[in-house]
Order: structure tokens, then sequence, then C-alpha cells
């Protein structure tokens, strides 16, 4: 039998196919408007990718921001449970996991049965979130995931004081003005990221393994930045870390259907 989850988030959307838990096909679309267009897209790419059919699909359930928006859906499930679900099927010994998104910031402990023992958010501030890193990176207009990689060298990183996201773009604006290098800048900007997502970490129990998933978990300079603060080094896992959601919910898709 074959399942499917789409994790519907705000800036993207992931959809996951598998058969005995085994992955046939993962994709990821970014997106700007139309959400359940966008899960509609993305579906269809997976399924191209595997070879199938929408009518292969014995059972799909959705998660994420917009779960309620995907039209494919049999049901949905939160996030969290999602998430824990992955990656206890991805590695039974992480013990607390980070999902650092495109306009959130979670962290979570798991115990060794997949169940979620602690979490925590971010406020509703969008500063040190995948959002932020895309805005500040459009003000130093270089693509980030060339600057994620290219910062990693920067030897004077230039502090970004500004806890607001608007006045830390201006801050950066001023930079660029004041003709400061681009890549000092990024890797300020990388560090201050840094220290918002181990502040939110912080809240629950660091216990090791430690995971990171999310759009920012792709971010080189970024994860190097929150392995220093958390003195932590990230567990490695076989899947990419912005579908990890959607992986979850298809094995809760599997799970829950064949009981």
């Amino acid at each position: 039998m074959i399942f499917a989850g789409c994790d519907l988030g705000t800036i993207s959307a992931k959809a996951v196919i598998i058969e005995n838990s085994h992955i046939l096909a993962a994709e990821i679309l970014p997106y700007k408007n139309l959400p359940k267009q966008a899960a509609a897209n993305v579906f269809e790419n997976a399924l191209d990718k595997a070879g199938l059919t929408k009518n292969c699909i014995d059972y799909c359930l959705a998660t994420g921001f917009g779960k309620k928006a995907v039209p494919y859906a049999n049901n949905d499930l939160p996030e969290l449970l999602c998430l824990s679900k992955a990656f206890h099927k991805l590695d039974r010994n992480i013990r607390t996991v980070i999902d650092a998104g495109g306009y959130s910031i979670k962290a979570f402990n798991i115990n060794g049965e997949g169940r979620v023992t602690s979490s925590t958010a971010n406020e509703k501030c969008a500063s040190g979130t995948g959002k932020f890193m895309e805005v500040m990176a459009n003000a130093l207009e270089m693509s980030i995931d060339k600057l994620s990689i290219a910062a990693l060298d920067s030897c004077r990183p230039l502090p970004i004081t500004s806890q607001c996201g608007v006045f830390a773009e201006s801050e950066v604006i001023t930079h660029v003005n004041e003709g400061k290098d681009r890549l000092d800048i990024f890797a300020g900007i990388s560090l201050s990221v840094a220290s918002k997502l181990a502040a939110v970490v912080r809240r629950v129990s660091l216990d090791q393994p430690i995971a990171i998933c999310g759009g920012l978990a792709k971010n080189r300079i970024v994860v190097r930045d929150i392995e220093r603060e958390l003195e932590m080094a990230f567990a490695p896992y076989d899947i990419n870390p912005q579908a990890v959601a959607a992986y979850g919910a298809a094995l809760m898709a599997e799970e829950r259907h064949t009981q």
C-alpha cells in the first residue's frame, strides 16, 4: 500500500510518498501565494517523480500551517506529532529537535517511544526565522544560498543589535551604505539568528542527540553558529530537512490506515 503526507507551510509546500515506510518520492515547492494550488502542484510533482497517479495513494494526511487547505488529504494532524513520528523513525536516539521554519521556531523533546514530552515556540515576531534571513539576503542583494556558504569564511562578523526584523533590516542597509563587506554583514546576521534560536531551544531540556529541521537547517552558516552557541553538534539523518514533517505525516497515514 502507498501513503502520502503533505506539509503546507507559510512559504513552501512539501509532499512525501512512501511504501512500507520507504520514501518513494519527496518534493519541495516554494510559493508566494495560492497555498491550495501549491499543495496540489507539489503533490503532482511528487507523484510524477514516483511514477504514480493519485489513484495509487491509499491514504494521505496533511500537516503544517495550511493543513486545512490541502485538497487531497483525507485528514490532518498537528505538526509536532508528525515531526516526532518522523524523527523516531529516522533515529530513535534523538531526544531534542529544533524546527526552524519560514515564520516559526519550535523546539521539543521526545522520549524513547517517540512521544513529545515538552515543547516551546517563538513569539509572533518573525525575527530569527527563515523569512527573516531571506529578507536580510534581499537587502544585501545576494542569494541566500550563496551567502550561507561564502559567509563561512568571514573573520569579522558585524554585530546586528536590533531585535526587531524591520530595524535589523535598516541596520543591514546602513552597513551596506557604509561600504561594509557583505559577507561580514551576513555573518553577523547569522550570529544574531543563532542567538535567537538558542534562546528558544533552551526553554526545553537540551538532551542529546539533538537534531534540526526546517528551511534554516539547510543554511550552513546558521547551523554552524547554532552548534557553537549550544556547544552541541546536530545529529545527521537521511532526508531533506524541509521534508521531515511531510514524511511524518505519511508515516502517520500508513500507521492509522493499517491499524
